[in-house]
């Protein structure tokens, strides 16, 4: 099995265990007097179960990812990946309160919400460093505005006014509490709005796994505003009662899933279905690996001279050949020297390559004329 089916496999594998668990818990017989609790649902359990066997899944797929990646960039990975484990472990205990009608242990409820709390946290020191490794930065990089933000959202919410939907806690005590589910809320959108900034000036072969991440931690930062509105207002209608809340959360992880999923086929794209290969052709995707394309723009210059060409339909001269088999090895050797994300050896690289474009001694390209020295 080669690695991106293995990737895939993996990532299926995350799907079918987690739907298959969500449905063997409905054979589960519900617990004595279900039917006359207030807060009881029979789907409540099984959509958390296959939510957080999702956060886990990714949280693990990530943490599988960093093989490929620089050691500088271990530490966001891991973060990252911590986070989505955060949040699938320590969701475990809803179902734990659900089944068992704990309702009212304050302490098992407030634990409830560390899934989010940390995860949120860990995320955005994830996508913190990931930002500025690409040499990027932005307000939101910044520990002081970040926990001002914070403080503000805080006191904005302390004089909104709301329900007492926490019955064990004075005024007081229910104010402080509430910084709990407003804290993801401010982070999680922080690492999306990191992981956008990344998306707009990576390189090509990067932009669909930072596409997806963005889109679920924005999807997570919206599952946090709906649990801090519930928090607000109350828990005694039908978006809690459905556990419809669950959709959001079931939605991101899945989203992230998918990101996790594309982290780890950087490097794995399918082989090319296209019969004609041309030098151009493997230049060009060779700077699609690059995660900073300005440092190889000057480089391109020279590409976009036989690009310019009114006759584009003209075959390359051995002259256009001779400039595109140099410049194909100063990306190669930017790519193994410079690249700031990934591993890249020049071996694997080629392999890749010939693999991706089936190229063989017989390509019309510059291919067999580059020699193992150079």
């Amino acid at each position: 099995m080669n690695e991106l089916k293995k990737v895939r496999t993996l990532t299926l594998l995350v799907v079918v265990v987690g739907l298959a668990i969500g449905a063997l818990w409905r054979l589960v017989p519900a617990p004595a007097g279900a039917t006359d609790r207030l807060l009881y649902s029979p789907m409540g359990t099984p959509l958390t179960l296959v939510d957080l066997t999702f956060a886990v899944g990714s949280g693990l797929l990530f943490l599988w990812a960093v093989r490929n990646f620089k050691d500088e960039l271990k530490p966001a990975y891991r973060f990252i990946a911590s986070a989505q484990v955060a949040v699938g472990a320590l969701t475990l205990f809803f179902p734990y309160i659900e089944y068992y009608d704990l309702w009212s242990n304050v302490w098992l409820n407030m634990a409830s919400y560390l899934a989010y709390l940390i995860g949120s946290i860990f995320m955005y020191f994830g996508t913190r460093q990931f930002l500025k490794r690409v040499g990027k930065h932005s307000r939101l990089t910044s520990l002081p505005i970040m926990l001002g933000i914070t403080l503000l959202a805080w006191g904005l919410h302390a004089v909104l006014p709301h329900n007492q939907t926490w019955v064990q806690f004075n005024p007081t005590q229910y104010n402080f509490f509430e910084l709990v589910p407003i804290i993801p809320v401010i982070w999680y959108a922080a690492a999306a709005y990191n992981t956008f900034k990344i998306r707009r000036t990576i390189g090509k072969d990067y932009q669909r796994p930072f596409t997806w991440l963005t889109i679920g931690l924005s999807l997570q930062m919206f599952a946090c505003i709906t649990i801090l509105v519930l928090d607000t207002f109350g828990y005694e209608n039908w978006y809690f009662a459905s556990r419809a809340y669950e959709v959001p959360n079931i939605v991101a992880d899945m989203a992230l899933l998918f990101a996790a999923y594309l982290f780890n086929s950087i490097g794995l794209a399918p082989a090319s279905k296209s019969e004609s290969v041309s030098s151009l052709d493997i230049v060009l995707y060779a700077a699609d690996m690059v995660s900073d394309p300005p440092s190889i723009d000057p480089t391109l210059d020279r590409v976009r001279l036989i690009t310019s060409r009114e006759d584009t339909n003209a075959p390359l001269t051995a002259a256009d050949q001779q400039v595109l088999r140099e410049v194909y090895l100063e990306i190669e050797k930017h790519l193994v020297t410079y690249e700031l994300l990934r591993k890249v050896t020049r071996e694997e690289l080629r392999q890749r390559i010939a693999e991706h474009f089936h190229l063989d001694g017989s390509t019309t390209t510059f291919w067999p004329q580059l020699s193992a020295k150079s």
